[in-house]
């Protein structure tokens, strides 16, 4: 099968100092630069990357001189669940490729943290950063799960190997896993991850889409920066976190969910505490949708 124009670039570059490879449904892309190992999964936002296409995470890791093994989809919503990408990362731990490197970290966000939780097993001395991760997609082990039909049917459930985070996050090192403990469909999935290795970072009423939400806040850098490195403490992430305060979208965001689920007295109480501390928040629109008392 032709390499697609848009990944052509991102095979050159590697060429260079690292490799590429085609594992037909799937390409990994590694780029060799300091003692500190990334392997980063796409996510389905990685279809809105612009072309050409280089894996999630690419210019974050290069301004910290990380080396990077990035596995890309070819195709949107293609959950790593093929046996030769398991066995590129079987090649890997058997070869050898992960002792060259001081730290490993697998990272990722949705779909990529569940790549980064399980893919993590081929090196168990490595650290894990997954957002709002899912644990499979297996109709068996989680049957609740009703986002990702198309995923669920491309994928190889059936395949033992890099399967189930659930199991995989017992043989790894450490993994921090940040989610919204309302969100119902991720805090199910987080549940499930209850090897002593895991520390669960609650990211109350943020929804599925978490980086996005600290990239706005300007504390995504400083999150994923101390996490990779191993020094971000549970307290100083909650300290970070709570920048969410200070921005009017979060306050939206809350009002709405609030109402959403049968809390309007909660978001009016919330929305009187925003007027006397924000008074130069302006929320009447809000306050008239919600159809709340100022």
């Amino acid at each position: 099968m032709p390499l697609p124009r848009k990944f052509r670039k991102a095979a050159l570059t590697a060429e260079t100092n690292g490799f590429f490879k085609d594992l037909n449904r799937h390409f990994a892309v590694h780029f060799q630069r300091g003692s500190t190992l990334v392997v980063t999964f796409d996510n389905m936002k990685s279809r809105d990357m612009p072309v050409p296409r280089f894996p999630w995470g690419m210019e974050f890791l290069e301004r910290r001189g990380h080396s990077h093994l990035g596995i890309m989809m070819r195709r949107r919503n293609d959950w790593f669940r093929q046996s030769r990408l398991c066995d590129f990362f079987d090649e890997l731990r058997e070869g050898g490729f992960f002792d060259r490197f001081e730290k490993v970290v697998f990272y990722g966000s949705s779909m990529g943290g569940y790549g980064a939780l399980t893919f993590a097993a081929a090196c168990p001395r490595a650290r894990v950063v997954a957002f709002s991760p899912q644990t499979t997609l297996s109709p068996a082990l989680a049957p609740w799960e009703t986002r990702y039909r198309d995923a669920r049917d491309r994928g190889d459930w059936d395949e033992p190997r890099y399967a189930d985070a659930a199991d995989t996050v017992r043989e790894i090192g450490e993994a921090m896993v940040l989610y919204d403990p309302y969100h119902q469909l991720d805090s199910r999935h987080a549940a499930r991850l209850t090897a002593e290795s895991v520390t669960h970072l609650r990211c109350p009423f943020l929804g599925h889409k978490i980086p996005r939400y600290f990239a706005f806040w300007n504390i995504l850098s400083t999150v994923t920066t101390r996490a990779i490195d191993g020094t971000l403490t549970e307290a100083e992430f909650y300290s970070l976190l709570r920048a969410r305060r200070d921005h009017k979208s979060y306050v939206r965001h809350l009002l709405t969910r609030a109402t959403d689920h049968g809390h309007a007295p909660l978001a009016g109480q919330a929305l009187a505490w925003t007027a006397r501390h924000r008074p130069d928040w302006q929320l009447e629109r809000k306050t008239r949708q919600l159809g709340l008392a100022a």
